[in-house]
């Protein structure tokens, strides 16, 4: 199917480190080239000892909502027994809970906050205990929209994002192919790594970075890219999973650009 073609792009895929591997074959399955560069590493943290015993008295009425992949692989482990409900925010999260015989009682079809926001099961959560598992930092939209319907919302840390590394050789390679014109298209799925990205990269990448089409899965980001001031086409995939991705640069690509 020429219209999922890639052949003949190289694409600059920044996902964190252990998370890319699945994009990379994604675009090379579609006959493109990917060349890995993680601008984020997760790293595990011991969890507040309160919010963990706290956790631990969660009936099996209260709520654990998981907000990434990452929070399944670090958090899961302290979900007490009898498990109370969970909710997964996105299909990868909910996938990441289903590989480990965790069924989501709450899972909607987006991949958003507000997807979360809208279930049915959300309309009144008076009294209702929530905790929700996530990385260091993330945003307070989720526990204010469930406050604002009657939720008693704790957070668990479970993770940070930090700078990953980059090999100055590596990174020396990425900016030769680069200047060559031989990158055509980069991924950026969060603001964290956007920045990290212009960071990596120093002035003589930020050149290329301007003039080279972005692709990502959030608005923040457009606007993130935007402001920084970004100068080339920004592409915005359907979902955040892997394969929403490469069908989005495969559209862009079909387009001649």
């Amino acid at each position: 199917m020429a219209e999922t073609s890639l052949r003949g792009v190289t694409v600059l895929v920044t996902r964190p480190q252990g998370l890319g591997e699945d994009l990379v074959q994604a675009i090379e399955s579609r006959g493109g080239e990917a060349i890995l560069m993680p601008s984020i590493s997760i790293e595990p943290v011991q969890p507040d000892t309160s919010e963990l015993a706290e956790l631990a008295t969660l009936p099996a009425g209260g709520l654990v909502i998981f907000a990434s992949r990452n929070a399944v692989a670090w958090g899961a482990r302290y979900l007490p027994q009898p498990r109370p409900r969970v909710a997964a925010i996105g299909p990868s999260t909910a996938k990441a809970l289903a590989e480990l015989g965790l069924t989501p009682d709450v899972r909607p079809a987006g991949f958003t906050t507000e997807d979360m926001l809208a279930q049915p099961e959300f309309e009144n959560l008076s009294g209702v205990r929530v905790f929700i598992i996530r990385g260091e930092g993330g945003r307070a939209a989720l526990a204010a929209g469930l406050k604002e319907r009657g939720a008693r919302v704790r957070y668990l840390d479970v993770y940070r994002r930090v700078q990953a590394p980059l090999d100055p050789d590596r990174r020396q390679f990425i900016l030769e192919r680069w200047a060559a014109g031989e990158i055509h298209i980069f991924t950026a799925t969060s603001g964290d790594i956007f920045r990290n990205l212009c960071g990596m990269l120093g002035a003589e990448g930020e050149i290329l970075l301007r003039r080279t089409p972005l692709v990502t899965v959030s608005e923040r980001v457009l606007q993130i890219a935007e402001d920084w001031g970004h100068a080339a086409e920004r592409i915005l995939a359907d979902g955040p999973d892997d394969q929403s991705l490469a069908e989005a640069i495969a559209r862009w690509h079909a387009t001649g650009a």
